[in-house]
């Protein structure tokens, strides 16, 4: 439930994952300690066969980070480690790779024809899909979809949510992309004067068929199918595309 007023219980912080590369082994070997237990002494999170003051290094650098804090007599996770360690195996102390959220936007016009953005950087170079990027941290979902609209193709318009599609694709075999790709449509499109296009992308309007499926990102010609056919229905799916070759 959405309530109007409502005030986050604590801050957020915006945890880069650059974070977790940069950990010791000492100081996952801390970390996971501090998820397992909720609080530890001193003592009770030193490795095995670590010397005193290499340990209270790694220690003390948990705490300069603001990832873990001292109370009394014991160590707890503070706000910024408890984000941490969300994105942490506790098997193997590393950080887990989560899929991509991204929103998409759909605008066709009166000749059927969809907008388009054709991609001038990696990796997606030269390739095709709608409008659409990463959701960026604390945004709603109506938010970004009207920011990626307007930094994509410098319009503005009506958004209504059009579903969700799931979206998994291999490479010889291996995961190469996992997104939960939202799709929103929008109407009553205009240009926005105070927004300028991306050096990052071309736009340009085409019908589906001209388009061949080598042309698109992996997953966004299969988007657009299911798109192209659903007419006025929402769009649900969970899909496996093998993009080899």
């Amino acid at each position: 439930m959405i309530v109007a007023g409502f005030q986050p219980r604590h801050k957020q912080v915006n945890l880069s994952q650059k974070s977790l590369s940069n950990l010791s082994w000492i100081q996952n070997h801390i970390l996971i300690e501090l998820t397992r237990h909720g609080t530890r002494r001193y003592g009770d999170m030193r490795p095995r066969d670590v010397e005193g003051n290499l340990y209270t290094y790694h220690l003390k650098g948990l705490m300069n980070d603001k990832l873990i804090e001292k109370n009394d007599t014991h160590y707890q996770l503070t706000l910024k480690g408890l984000q941490l360690v969300s994105m942490l195996s506790l098997d193997t102390g590393k950080m887990r790779r989560q899929p991509q959220i991204l929103n998409a936007i759909i605008c066709r016009n009166e000749k059927n024809e969809y907008l388009w953005l054709r991609w001038q950087r990696e990796p997606n170079m030269n390739m095709v899909s709608f409008p659409h990027g990463m959701m960026h941290y604390g945004e709603g979902l109506s938010e970004a979809a009207a920011r990626e609209l307007r930094e994509k193709t410098a319009l503005q318009g009506e958004l209504a949510y059009r579903g969700d599609v799931y979206v998994r694709c291999l490479l010889s075999g291996v995961l190469d992309r996992h997104m939960l790709v939202h799709l929103f449509e929008a109407s009553n499109v205009q240009n926005d004067t105070a927004a300028e296009i991306s050096s990052q992308v071309e736009n340009f309007w085409s019908p589906l068929e001209t388009l061949q499926p080598a042309d698109f990102v992996p997953g966004f010609y299969e988007i657009a199918q299911l798109v192209d056919h659903a007419g006025a229905e929402l769009v649900f799916a969970d899909i496996i595309v093998d993009v080899t070759g």
